[in-house]
């Protein structure tokens, strides 16, 4: 049987370790969304790129004759719009601000994606119409 003194010293390292490993989670948690922010950001700068270059240059052929790429964004549009489900979801203001600020950048970078895979889709279809 363990002394009175020894018992609670040993309650109080179970609590900074189960704390510890809280703080552990958390971090790679809003690691993971900080990663799924820039993977998002990066696909918003090749649609942007993409859309830039489209109207930069005159093309006199269907840029997606197949419907592909309209499809992928289609795709992509629908990933993101479960993403800002699942984080419209979630109660931001009992996480720790490290959380909260993971959580507000991917909601604006998934906002700012869906809208330019949006306006892509539309300019390739108001283009192809033509032809």
């Amino acid at each position: 049987m363990t002394s009175e003194p020894v018992r609670l010293f040993m309650e109080v390292i179970r609590r900074a370790q189960e704390f510890l490993a809280a703080l552990g989670a958390e971090r790679r948690c809003a690691m993971r969304l900080e990663r799924v922010a820039d993977r998002l950001a990066a696909m918003g700068n090749k649609i942007n790129v993409l859309r830039a270059r489209m109207n930069e240059q005159a093309v006199d052929e269907a840029i997606d004759a197949d419907f592909m790429l309209r499809d992928a964004l289609r795709g992509l549009k629908e990933d993101i719009r479960d993403i800002r489900c699942q984080l419209a979801a979630t109660r931001v203001s009992e996480l720790s601000r490290r959380m909260q600020r993971a959580f507000t950048r991917l909601t604006k970078i998934a906002e700012e994606t869906y809208a330019s895979a949006d306006r892509l889709q539309w300019e390739i279809a108001d283009h192809d119409q033509r032809f």
